[in-house]
């Protein structure tokens, strides 16, 4: 038979362990607190990645392409040094006004911004020098071109002259012959006289009518 202080020590346990598993359920309920999220930095996102080199952009291409042109002392194509305004009008090559520079009275019709071919002429639009300064157009002689390297014009003209200063860190170069009364054929390297080698290459390739190439003037 149980004695009543049993009974009341079995009855004390039980409630024990009923508080402290309603303790416990209750507890489960509420929010960790003991670690709070850390806010996030205003304004702050993933940093971007670099787009591969093959999705780099490329600088745009020429608007228009060279057409193909033989260079001769004088003459770039049917375009030729000497010729007056009637002269060039009848050949459909030029148009009145300036490719870039106020000084300049005509340009080629095939280059309007003058990225690849220039002209120059007198007050009276008689034409004095044409040049080119991109790749397409080729000498008659040695099939050169913007871009050939010192060491094949040195090749194509054999009595070439030593190069001379020309300004804007570049040099000039003149085919032997080009005395003054003849057309002449002049070359400009995209380097200083004193560190041309044979790798330079060539930047323009100008003809006049019995002077040495103006490569370089002011706007």
């Amino acid at each position: 038979m149980t004695s009543p202080l049993t009974r009341r020590t079995s009855t004390l346990a039980l409630l024990l362990t009923l508080g402290l598993t309603a303790l416990a359920g209750c507890g489960s309920d509420e929010p960790d607190r003991s670690a709070p999220a850390a806010p996030s930095a205003p304004g702050s996102s993933t940093p971007a990645t670099a787009a591969p080199a093959s999705e780099q952009p490329t600088p745009p291409a020429p608007a228009t392409d060279l057409p193909a042109l033989v260079i001769r002392p004088g003459a770039i194509g049917d375009a030729r040094v000497g010729m007056t305004r009637a002269e060039w009008e009848a050949t459909g090559l030029f148009a009145d006004g300036a490719a870039i520079c106020e000084s300049e009275l005509i340009h080629w019709k095939d280059d309007p911004d003058g990225a690849g071919l220039r002209a120059l002429t007198d007050e009276d639009a008689t034409i004095t020098q044409l040049w080119v300064t991109a790749s397409g157009p080729v000498t008659a002689h040695g099939d050169l071109q913007v871009g050939s390297t010192y060491a094949e014009l040195a090749a194509a003209f054999p009595g070439l002259t030593e190069p001379v200063d020309d300004g804007y860190d570049q040099a000039s170069v003149y085919p032997p012959g080009e005395e003054d009364g003849l057309p002449y054929l002049g070359f400009l390297l995209d380097a200083p006289p004193d560190e041309v080698t044979a790798a330079t290459p060539i930047a323009a390739i100008a003809v006049t009518g019995g002077e040495p190439a103006y490569f370089q003037f002011d706007c």
